[in-house]
Order: structure tokens, then sequence, then C-alpha cells
């Protein structure tokens, strides 16, 4: 049987004050649909990790900096390597003309599923 992969982001709208990334809150936020929309275009679910069968979530803490570069503030996940393939997807993403305020900390969960 087929499998479908369906990659979900929810993303969360969160405090500036430090949180365990486990911690994170499992509801989404409502955020600018250009950011969410943006980070969405660069996280597809590995090839690798679909032919062998991999689910998982990643959490973590973002931002913007001033050049408007994503920065991981704080990342977990149950899988290592879905943590080090958002990590590195979005270690040079830069989103240009969003509503996205520079320094604030949102928290966003990535989950990896295959679907029958």
């Amino acid at each position: 049987m087929k499998k479908l992969v369906v990659l979900m982001v929810a993303i969360t709208l969160g405090l500036t004050t430090a949180v365990s990334a486990k911690m994170l809150p499992t509801t989404a936020a409502k955020l600018p649909a250009d950011f969410k929309q943006e980070i969405s275009k660069h996280l597809n679910y590995p090839k690798d990790a679909q032919n062998n069968y991999v689910e998982g979530e990643v959490w973590l803490k973002i931002t913007l900096d001033e050049n408007s570069k994503v920065r991981i503030v704080d990342l977990s996940a149950t899988v290592p390597e879905l943590g080090i393939y958002v990590e590195k997807k979005l270690s040079d993403l830069t989103i240009k003309n969003t509503s996205f305020p520079i320094g604030n900390v949102y928290f966003m969960k990535v989950k990896f599923d295959l679907l029958d």
C-alpha cells in the first residue's frame, strides 16, 4: 500500500522566557501567514526518513535576527536525525518581506508522519 506523506507544521506563539523545548505548547497560535508559508516551503519529509518509515516530532524555539535570518534558540527531537534535518534546513533561511517581528521568540512543532 502506498504511503501518504504528511508534513504538519504547527506553530505556536511563545513568550521570550526560557522554556525547555520539550515543554512547548501543542496548540497552534495565529502567526503571520507569510512566515508560516515560508517555513513550510523549506521543510519537506526527508526521503531517507520516508524510505525507512521514520516518524517523529521536532520542537524548536525560533526567532528572526536583525537581518531577518531565522535563528534557532532551542531544539528537541524525538528522532535526532529529524532534528538535524530541520536545523540544517532552517540555518540558512532568511525571511524577506514579512510581518514576522524581529527578536520575538516563537515555538514551532514540526511533525513527520507517514499515513496509510
